[in-house]
């Protein structure tokens, strides 16, 4: 689909490089995969390391003998953190909120909660809150062991970016040679 837009009588012409139909609905199914969201903080233009989002995540290895922040309390942020922490020589976790853990699997109930939550927000004219949020993150023995290791020893975000990492209004500071921003996606639907 190259395009979407208004037609006559209710339905929506949907432009394809093999033609247009008119639709009365339209189900965009397209995800988020390609459009990372990466987060605007005070001097990020100035660190002199690198910055990448997950989407662009090239293996626990990339990060061998380097010190890293992630950034994000989501699945994402958690899963990436204890797969390169082996490899790096120090890592330090950042995020908005204190992460909640989630014990027990993910049932159809549990989803269909998650599901229920996000809707009642949304009826009430309110935007949806993270997935994380309404979710949870799993509680498993991989995350109860990087816990009990101190690889998700959660920090609280940072108020600014530096040239040689992340500072908070405190006087902390954690030097940095990546940042590895965990932070989600947002949807892509520019054709529409």
């Amino acid at each position: 689909v190259r395009a979407v837009r208004e037609g006559t009588a209710g339905r929506l012409l949907v432009e394809t490089p093999e033609g247009t139909w008119a639709a009365r609905a339209l189900i965009n199914a397209t995800g988020t995969w390609d459009r990372p969201f990466w987060p605007r903080y005070p001097g990020q233009e100035t660190f002199r390391g690198r910055q990448l989002h997950t989407a662009q995540y090239p293996g626990p290895e990339a990060f061998a003998g380097l010190r890293v922040v992630v950034v994000g309390g989501g699945a994402s942020g958690t899963q990436h953190l204890m797969e390169l922490a082996p490899y790096a020589a120090a890592t330090t976790w950042v995020t908005r909120r204190e992460p909640v853990f989630r014990e027990g699997p993910f049932t159809e109930d549990v989803g269909r909660e998650a599901v229920a939550l996000v809707e009642e927000r949304v009826r009430q004219g309110l935007p949806p809150k993270s997935v994380v949020s309404v979710t949870g993150l799993p509680l498993n023995d991989a995350v109860r062991q990087a816990i009990a290791d101190g690889v998700l020893d959660r920090q609280p975000m940072f108020d600014r970016i530096t040239p040689e990492g992340v500072a908070w209004n405190d006087g902390r500071r954690v030097d940095a040679d990546v940042i590895l921003w965990a932070t989600g996606f947002r949807a892509a639907i520019d054709h529409l």
